[in-house]
């Protein structure tokens, strides 16, 4: 149902999901077929037959517990162990026991999942134990895109979500805008799921482009900004992440190489990973792979690659399948570019920016089995979950978890007038960014606190570095809606923006609180070198409060 309030058009809906990535999109299927009857609506800031870290497609589903091949129980291991045992296992737990049913759904939908010689599907090692991934091919995104079409989902578009709405303790649903207009539209609804990414553009990549970033760049944070105003609870936030990516190339990581059983090298030739974890090597959790990397580097033994040389034809045609023709298309030009041939050369390799992501790291809201945070109504899944390195089909999991609960339970529709004063609020924000009296355009805004992440956030980490960081972004902080946006587009680009630098604060709050060295690379603290299970095995809790972020232990 859609009516004007005060001008304003108001949709009414009983699910709104923000984002239209692998989450969103198996969420409003998922939500179509418990309640047909159900008004579910999806709003994307570009287009759901490409929008997501999973846009163009993937090479594997990185973590199904196949029968016969893997247990629940050794998968939840697997992922505590790459944790460094901070996280709680309910999510992994979930993830585990649906994945199976998520790659014969996709199965059944057209996407492709390749049989070895013995008829079986195609199952390798990513994680340090346990085999949990699994060869997939097929243009995913258009095929869920397709199936959400189908389901007879409604579908906004190029709509930015700005802000929640809230009427007393719950969600109340979301103000979103449209690109093509600028206006804003009131979407109401008794549950909202937030499944739009997690934090891509919080350090500055060592190319300096804004947009070249190991995760998906146009994800920066803005789901979990929204949702921290609205009173969930964030974790995790201190762990982070960087990941090997070929240089100058912008994509994903390189788990195609590791789990087909490439060495890393450097430019000595030496499988370096033997000095570091000789028993898991290329397998280790990210945390000690990326701290191997940054030692072989500052020792000087650099550049660093990846050699293919020892592998069998077989195994490479099988490798070049999965990244040409699924997940990185553009690979193949720019390999031929370079004169790569991946029998013959090395693949060179550089270290990413900072990231935070709850799919490939542990950052994100706090959730239930079922994905709903400590906002009654409200959801999360997908990368701004909390679900440790849950990975595509985490992503799905959840979302069709999030979608069960939320049309199940019959909640009546909120009245819509908190939402129309939430549009009046941020129709006086958006006109102060017409006005723009910081006369600093968002890139160099966003420039600054990126560059000023990888000189004061990113590991090694101090008390000094990080109380640094606090300090030089706080009056960044008061002027942030002085930025100039002359146009929607601009907009949209200011608010990631200013969700970005939420981010990184966030980040550097949390590593400031958790006084120990842990996740490898990822939390190694000068100034407190050693890990302390004792006081430290346990999850840090971002919250809001009346006079600022609260950060607590989730146990003493």
């Amino acid at each position: 149902m859609t009516r004007k309030m005060d001008g304003a058009e108001v949709i009414y809906a009983d699910f709104i999901i923000v984002g239209g990535g692998a989450a969103g999109c198996m969420a409003a299927i998922r939500a179509k077929e418990v309640n047909p009857g159900a008004n579910v609506v999806i709003l994307e800031k570009a287009e759901i037959s490409r929008s997501g870290a999973a846009g163009r497609g993937m090479d594997a589903l990185n973590n199904v517990v196949v029968p016969g091949i893997g247990t629940v129980e050794e998968y939840v291991e697997a992922v505590t162990i790459t944790a460094d045992g901070v996280m709680d296992p309910t999510i992994s737990r979930v993830i585990g026991e649906r994945s199976f049913g998520i790659l014969r759904r996709l199965e059944s939908w057209g996407c492709e999942f390749p049989r070895g010689q013995d008829g079986n599907y195609i199952v390798n090692q990513f994680h340090p134990k346990g085999r949990f991934l699994v060869e997939m091919r097929g243009d995913l995104k258009k095929i869920i895109a397709a199936r959400v079409e189908r389901a007879g989902v409604r579908v906004f578009n190029r709509h930015p979500v700005l802000d929640l709405v809230k009427e007393d303790d719950r969600v109340a649903g979301a103000v979103a805008m449209d690109l093509a207009t600028g206006d804003l539209r009131i979407f109401v609804a008794p549950a909202v799921l937030l499944a739009a990414g997690g934090g891509a553009r919080i350090g500055l990549p060592n190319t300096g482009y804004l947009h070249g970033t190991f995760d998906c760049p146009w994800c920066n944070g803005e789901a979990w900004k929204m949702g921290y105003d609205a009173g969930a609870v964030l974790t995790g936030f201190e762990y982070t992440g960087t990941s090997s990516m070929t240089r100058d190339f912008n994509g994903p990581g390189l788990s195609t190489f590791i789990r087909h059983g490439a060495w890393m090298v450097n430019g000595l030739g030496e499988r370096f990973m033997e000095r570091y974890d000789p028993l898991r090597l290329e397998r280790a959790p990210a945390g000690l792979r990326g701290k191997a990397m940054r030692e072989e580097i500052n020792s000087g033994r650099g550049p660093l690659a990846f050699s293919f040389a020892h592998l069998d034809e077989s195994t490479i045609r099988l490798i070049e399948e999965g990244i040409y023709q699924a997940e990185r298309p553009t690979m193949r030009q720019y390999f031929r570019r370079k004169g790569i041939d991946l029998k013959r050369h090395t693949v060179e390799v550089v270290m990413s920016e900072v990231y935070l992501c709850g799919g490939h790291g542990l950052a994100g809201f706090v959730g239930d089995a079922s994905a709903e945070t400590a906002v009654p109504g409200l959801f999360a899944a997908g990368d701004c979950l909390a679900n440790p390195y849950g990975f595509l089909p985490g992503a799905m999991v959840m979302g069709e978890a999030a979608a069960e609960k939320a049309v199940s339970r019959g909640e009546a529709r909120p009245s819509g007038h908190e939402g129309w004063e939430r549009a009046k609020r941020l129709g006086q924000v958006i006109a102060q960014h017409r006005r723009g009296a910081l006369e600093i355009p968002i890139r160099d805004f966003e420039y600054k606190f990126r560059r000023l992440v990888n000189e004061y956030v990113a590991p090694p980490k101090s008390e000094h570095k990080l109380g640094r960081f606090l300090q030089e972004t706080e009056s960044m902080v008061a002027e942030q809606d002085d930025l100039p946006a002359r146009d929607p587009h601009e907009v949209m680009k200011a608010f990631e923006a200013k969700a970005g630098l939420f981010c990184a604060r966030t980040a550097a709050m949390a590593s400031r609180f958790r006084t120990e060295s842990r996740f490898g690379l990822y939390q190694e603290r000068v100034d407190y070198p050693q890990k302390d299970d004792l006081h430290w095995k346990t999850r840090v809790f971002i919250s809001r409060g009346p006079a600022g972020p609260v950060l607590r232990k989730e146990k003493p």
